[in-house]
């Protein structure tokens, strides 16, 4: 089994989590690291990885399907699939081989810290379309048409949020990869080169980061509850957002609202 790390890259700014991938890439020749980056990474990244700079849409779950897109003929199905926020904070590498030991005893997706449990509508219609061409559709309609049959229902989904997701890739191309569909690619932020505390406009005068960032992410967990069981989901703590070996930043930093144990 080879261990596949795929970083959203926009921050750039968590030294634990960067100084451990290069130290972990250097001494395991079953280990490979990759920057899916939503903008022009830091010359650290750019001298210690393997990286792309990709169209900046669909958000990290665009980074992590265009990623995947990019990497597929070095892939093989029995691998580990680590999907990472890269303003994650790492306190103990130790979560890899609990995440191994997780996927080869049966689990399917494995997160971080639990996010709380929603019921999602496949057919509700967001109040503003990503575009124009989009307003007035239902969330099924961002959904790559492939995997469009899945959705066809209300149901309760356990949520995995994308900052810290753990897969084998066979189960990844089981449930077809990432949304949204790539017509749903738009930058959330026009006209900013970064993002800012402030927040910038957003391509449709908006706040700076869409709805669409909660929106994708359920429309992946939607298809996780409907192609796997919830006995095969599985969590490094029952805290959101933290665990004694993650915690996973809001935009950049660690927040009074969601403290780090």
């Amino acid at each position: 089994m080879n261990i596949n790390f795929i970083i959203a890259g926009w921050h750039f700014n968590q030294d634990s989590l960067i100084n451990g991938l290069y130290q972990l890439e250097q001494i395991n020749d079953s280990i490979n690291v990759f920057w899916a980056c939503h903008r022009e990474p830091t010359d650290e990244i750019k001298s210690k990885f393997k990286y792309e700079v990709f169209f900046n849409g669909g958000e990290e779950c665009g980074a992590y399907d265009q990623a995947l897109e990019h990497l597929a003929p070095t892939l093989n199905d029995d691998d580990a699939m680590f999907f990472l926020h890269d303003d994650i904070i790492v306190k103990d590498w130790e979560f890899i081989n609990i995440c191994l030991n997780r996927l080869n005893s049966g689990y399917k997706v494995i997160g971080n810290g639990m996010d709380y449990p929603d019921n999602f509508d496949p057919y509700k219609v967001p109040k503003l379309g990503i575009t124009e061409e989009f307003d007035g559709k239902p969330c099924k309609d961002y959904v790559k048409p492939e995997n469009q049959h899945m959705f066809d229902k209300v149901i309760q989904i356990l949520k995995v949020r994308p900052s810290f997701i753990c897969m084998k890739y066979s189960d990844v191309k089981l449930m077809g990869g990432f949304e949204p569909r790539k017509e749903a690619y738009i930058p959330p932020i026009v006209g900013v080169d970064e993002w800012s505390p402030e927040g910038g406009p957003h391509y449709r005068g908006s706040k700076g980061l869409s709805s669409f960032g909660n929106i994708f992410p359920a429309l992946v967990c939607y298809k996780m509850n409907k192609v796997f069981k919830h006995s095969e989901f599985s969590f490094l703590s029952q805290t959101y957002v933290d665990s004694e070996y993650l915690y996973e930043c809001q935009r950049g930093g660690v927040t009074e609202v969601h403290p780090m144990s």
